[in-house]
């Protein structure tokens, strides 16, 4: 009886034994699975900070250029001249022609393109093989955002290759 006894003990110190390892193992492997999530977190985060800068200075570069384009001026005071052809009855309408100032047209490279249309451009050129580095400098898209786009190209042609080779 004291052989059988001695012998469930041994089996319930290996079964804990072994109990013990196995969460030690689920530990270490939650922990290397948790330094990865926060390294590739940061490399995400850090992307998106280079993007949050990027599209920073392109809404900085279309401002200066919509400044450029239109100038802003200050309301003069009305001369007296003025004040008198505020002053005349609306009847006559050759005084109301004449005294119309011309209002200057924008041209049409002031009038940023659709960015719908940049992006569908640049998403061609990426799907053409075009290196991140070129496609930014052709459209004009932060470097991020060419990056981006060549990867999701990338990845479409791989997902094509694959599903035409098993298919």
């Amino acid at each position: 009886m004291m052989l059988l006894h001695d012998i469930s003990l041994s089996a319930l110190a290996g079964a804990v034994l072994a109990l013990g390892l196995v969460i030690l193992l689920e530990v270490y492997t939650v922990a290397r699975l948790r330094r990865s999530v926060d390294i590739n977190l940061g490399r995400v985060f850090e992307q998106l900070e280079l993007l949050r800068a990027e599209s920073r200075q392109l809404i900085d570069a279309h401002t200066q250029v919509a400044a450029r384009a239109l100038p802003v001026t200050t309301p003069a005071r009305p001369t007296l001249v003025e004040l008198q052809s505020v002053e005349r009855p609306l009847n006559d309408k050759a005084a109301l022609e004449r005294d119309m100032p011309e209002v200057p047209m924008l041209e049409a490279s002031a009038v940023p393109a659709p960015v719908n249309d940049a992006y569908s451009n640049a998403s061609k050129l990426a799907a053409g093989g075009l290196s991140a580095e070129d496609l930014a400098a052709r459209s004009g898209l932060p470097a991020g955002e060419a990056r981006l786009l060549v990867s999701l190209a990338a990845a479409r042609a791989r997902r094509a290759q694959s599903s035409g080779a098993s298919g």
